[in-house]
Formats: structure tokens, sequence, C-alpha cells
């Protein structure tokens, strides 16, 4: 007996050794987000663009027609040239990377939606506001100032075709063909995206219209359930009970909402704040279940994986309006721990297979994720995120 303690006590060590051996120092925020960097720079389509429209399953999300790629397309395109802004400012290679995205997406046509039902195109729209409003605040960039604010009053114009009956925005409208959708299925995160978006390009001089924000505002507001949540949509029956509806469902989406509310100054303070981060963290495995699963909803209170680098892009711009104090800093800690665990060892992020653009889009929300993250963690560091 005592003999095969023995031996079985050493096979332990020995296994023990090798998977010692084998484990990577944990990076640090900043060493994570440059190997997303790396990445992007690495898997930037030849002509500038990222993500493909290649599928590698028979079964994928609902398109309408293939003008919807186009919408993906952009949107991913747009979102990760956005996350290179940042990093471009000390990096030449992610500058030039930035500077062959910004060609691409500056000389593409307007993306416009698929069909009167369906119009993934506001992801593309809410984008390309938000790049636009990054490259007019970026002195480097002044060669392309006139360039993309026109660009971004073309977006905001469509924009505002696109906006609901409600005041909100979504990305279906089934059983009608309006130039304005009725409503019925807007989205309380895709309408607190979209404000966020609207102010941001609004603070580099291009006009919004006051009552496209205001009519946003009202629509979003209808969403809000006592218990910090968010429904999913703004619909004039709303299903409060419904499973995708309670914390647990939402905490994901509900950061983005949160913060449109709480920049508006409509009802939502810092401790509000605080407390949807906290949320997310209390109920993040909920999240991680959902994540990778290739049908929607199909995680528990039907989550799904297109929600987490979403909500962590997000909840890092909650953290970045939150005091420092012990107990937010370990939030945001927290925060950079989650994406840094889930960094794939090529550099990427991934929550969802979205015919080809999944991996970008991911990484794009990631590296955006640590580029805020990073001066909270490191007070020394140069890099900054303006809120």
């Amino acid at each position: 007996m005592r003999i095969r303690e023995v031996a079985g006590a050493l096979a332990m060590l020995a296994i023990a050794a090798v998977l010692g051996a084998c484990t990577a120092p944990t990076p640090t925020p900043r060493e994570s987000r440059d190997a997303g960097v790396e990445w992007l720079v690495r898997n930037q389509n030849p002509d500038g663009s990222f993500g493909r429209f290649q599928s590698a399953r028979v079964g994928e999300i609902y398109l309408d027609n293939l003008s919807s790629h186009r919408a993906f397309h952009v949107a991913t395109s747009a979102l990760c040239a956005w996350a290179l802004v940042e990093p471009a400012r000390s990096d030449p290679t992610a500058a030039a990377t930035l500077d062959r995205a910004l060609d691409w997406l500056a000389a593409a046509p307007l993306t416009a939606r698929a069909s009167g039902s369906t119009f993934y195109d506001v992801w593309a729209h809410t984008y390309l506001i938000e790049l636009a409003a990054a490259v007019l605040a970026d002195a480097r960039l002044a060669s392309r100032h006139d360039a993309f604010r026109t660009l971004a009053m073309r977006e905001v114009l469509f924009s505002r075709q696109e906006q609901a009956a409600d005041g909100g925005w979504g990305y279906y409208d089934f059983g009608a063909a309006f130039l304005n959708p009725t409503g019925n299925m807007s989205t309380s995160f895709n309408t607190a995206a979209m404000i966020l978006a609207l102010r941001a390009i609004e603070r580099q001089g291009v006009e919004i219209p006051p009552a496209m924000i205001r009519d946003g505002i009202v629509s979003l507001k209808t969403a809000r359930l006592p218990n910090g949540a968010f429904t999913y949509d703004t619909a004039p029956t709303p299903a409060p009970s419904a499973t995708f509806n309670m914390v647990r469902g939402s905490s994901g989406r509900l950061q983005v909402c949160n913060l449109a509310l709480h920049d508006e100054g409509e009802g939502v303070d810092t401790a509000q704040l605080r407390r949807g981060l906290e949320f997310l963290r209390d109920h993040h495995h909920y999240l991680e279940i959902g994540r990778g699963r290739p049908i929607p909803h199909e995680a528990y209170y039907q989550n799904s994986g297109y929600y987490y680098y979403f909500g962590h892009y997000y909840a890092s711009q909650v953290a970045l309006r939150l005091e420092r104090d012990p107990t937010n800093e370990a939030l945001t800690r927290w925060l950079a721990e989650a994406l840094i665990r889930d960094q794939f060892r090529d550099g990427s992020w991934f929550d969802y297979p979205l015919y080809g653009y999944g991996h970008a889009y991911a990484t794009g929300y990631a590296v955006l994720s640590m580029s805020s993250l990073i001066p909270l963690l490191e007070p020394r560091a140069t890099a900054s995120a303006s809120p």
C-alpha cells in the first residue's frame, strides 16, 4: 500500500510540474490590450476592412437578405478602427492599420437597411458615428476631419430616418415597412448606444436635432424596471417578468442603458451605475454560459453570446464614471481580469459565431474596454479614454 501511495504522489507531482511549466504568467491589462491590437493588425483584410461574410456552420443568424452583410461588415470595421485610435498614439503599426481602415470606411457606400422590417445597419450607423467622434477629437488625424465630419452628418441623417415612432432604435420591425419604424420592436440597448454616439459626435461640433435625443430618452426610460434591470425592448406591452428581462438576463445590456440615462441626467446616479456593474459581476456566470453558443438566447435567462463583449465595453465606460475608492477599484480590477481570462492565446476575443465577424467585433470591443481600464489600473499610464 505504501509503494502505491508513493507512486501516486510522485505521479501527481509530475503532473503538477508539467502543468506549472505550461502555465504562462497572467498578462497585465496593457499586455492584454496590446496582444489584441496585434491580432487586429494581423487579421485586417487586404482592403482595410475587418471581418468576413463566410460562415463555418450551416445554421446562421437571420439575414433577411444579403444586404445585411454590408451592415455587419461596416459595423465590425468601424468598431475595430475605433479600437485602434488609442493604441495608434504610440504604436506605428497600429497607426498604419488604422489608416487603412479609415481609408476603406471613408470610401464605403452608405449602409442601408435590408428591408422595411430588417435593419442591422443601425449597428453600422452607431459605430460609424462613434468612430467619427474619435477621429474628430484626435489632432493627429486632422487631415481626415473634413471627410469624417461629412460622414458623421450623413450617418446622423440616416439614423434619424431609422428612429422609430416611439423614439427608440432597433433592428427589426416585422409586419411593417415604413420610412420610420413603428417602434414595436425598438430595443433598449440599441437606443442607449445611439444616444451615447449622438452625444459623442455633438461634442465635436456636429449638430444633432434636440428632439432626436429627447425622444430616444423617452423611449429608453420606458424600458427601465424598479429592480435596476431594463426590458429587452420598448414594446407597448412589455413583459417585465420574462426571464430575459430579469437582472440575470439583462446584466450585459443594462450597462449601456444606465450609462445613457446617467449622462443625460435622467435618474441614474453613480450609486446606481455601480449597482449595475455589481449586477454584471454577481451574475457573470450566466453571461459566460451563453458566450460562444451558436443559437441566440439558448442559455439560461435567454442570454446570447453577443451580449458579452458589448456589455463589457459599456461596463468599462461605467467604471470611468465612478469615483476612485476601494470598492470601485475592486470592480474595475475584476472587469479587467474577466477580459484577460477570456482572451485567446492568439490575442483575440470571441463571444458569438456571427458569420466571419465574431472574432473581429469581439476583439474590437475588448480592446476598447482595455484602453479605458488601463488608466484606471495604471495611474501613471499615458493612455487616456474620455467618457
